[in-house]
């Protein structure tokens, strides 16, 4: 593995001129972010004691108590008032069913110990590609702070668990190990069906690369997750009733629900300019990572950003657990994006025009 830092960013040989054009669109974006801000907050208020968490344990327990899934299921969103019509508000089974099987606390212990593995592959991701590999793994493990809070619960979310196993999946990706990159992935899917754009950017870079056995491999996962959520879909309108409460899931959100999704992290304990702040900052970050998998995870969360613009609610800022891991390689990428953006600013003309 090459030694931390040496590798420079995209901003490193821009002349002058780009790269004020860069900070310029840096500050463009970070104004949007906070004039996205006005007069709404991010979170709105829980008016009830009742949670997603506490309504999964529920179900579990029903479940454990002899009851089959989907009726259990059913009865607990009609009970608190979800939106039980969509068929994406019914979690596919092996989420909590696997929680059943195994118990608590070995859940959160499971948990815990992928999230352990993420950040250390996080780290050796970083670190290979030429970034601050010891920063990565501090800042992964923040981004995943949730799967250590045992307190929190924050196992009965199933986007809990597809975040972990993607950052699993895409640092497999810098040792070329895309047999484990895409099992994760497909795993990712069957926990959390919002997943599927990750697995179809990466079945996109085996495309453009023509690697045939891994594309093989993609295509197989995704049969396989297809035939499973038609099962899945098909118990749920057997069970639909009349009365069931229905959701509007396209709301064009635009930036300010981009910005919600970013509270499923420690930024939910700060005010709503940090996130407005740290956003365009970790996107900065990714623009310039040109190493090692840097193209693969910018993808990734450009795909997730445009989908978030268009749909989801205001109260879907868990969906911040699948990219908000992600984001965590823009933040550490920021600084030495930074470092480049000001090296090229202050470079007389004679030294630029050399390292171009």
């Amino acid at each position: 593995m090459p030694p931390a830092g040496d590798a420079a960013t995209r901003f490193a040989h821009l002349s002058r001129a780009q790269t004020v054009v860069a900070v310029a669109c840096l500050l463009a974006f970070t104004a949007a972010c906070l004039f996205s801000l006005r007069g709404v907050p991010l979170s709105i208020p829980n008016p009830t004691q009742q949670t997603d968490a506490m309504m999964y344990r529920r179900v579990i327990q029903r479940v454990h108590a002899g009851e089959g899934y989907y009726s259990a299921l059913g009865a607990e969103l009609r009970q608190g008032h979800y939106a039980s019509r969509s068929v994406f508000n019914w979690r596919t089974p092996l989420h909590l069913m696997f929680i059943e099987a195994i118990g608590e606390p070995a859940s959160h212990w499971v948990l815990a110990a992928l999230a352990v593995v993420a950040c250390i592959l996080a780290c050796l991701a970083t670190n290979r590609a030429g970034g601050p590999g010891l920063l990565q793994a501090i800042v992964t493990g923040l981004a995943l702070s949730n799967c250590f809070l045992f307190g929190l619960d924050f196992h009965l979310y199933s986007d809990v668990w597809a975040g972990v196993l993607m950052v699993i999946s895409v640092s497999s990706y810098e040792f070329d190990w895309w047999p484990a990159g895409a099992a994760t992935a497909i795993l990712a899917l069957f926990f959390r069906e919002l997943a599927l754009p990750f697995v179809l950017v990466n079945l996109g870079f085996a495309l453009w690369r023509r690697r045939r056995a891994e594309v093989v491999a993609w295509v197989s996962g995704l049969l396989l997750w297809a035939a499973y959520f038609l099962v899945h879909a098909s118990a749920v309108r057997a069970l639909i009733l009349p009365g069931d409460i229905p959701v509007a899931w396209m709301r064009l959100g635009g930036l300010h629900f981009i910005l919600t999704t970013t509270l499923m992290s420690l930024l939910i304990g700060f005010p709503d300019w940090v996130a407005a702040l740290f956003l365009p900052a970790m996107l900065f970050g990714l623009a310039g990572w040109k190493t090692g998998i840097g193209n693969r995870v910018a993808a990734v969360v450009a795909v997730y950003l445009a989908i978030y613009c268009v749909v989801g609610t205001n109260v879907n800022l868990y969906w911040g657990a699948l990219t908000n891991p992600l984001l965590a390689f823009g933040l550490v990428w920021f600084l030495p994006a930074a470092i480049d953006v000001v090296r090229s600013l202050l470079a007389p003309r004679k030294a630029r025009v050399d390292a171009g």
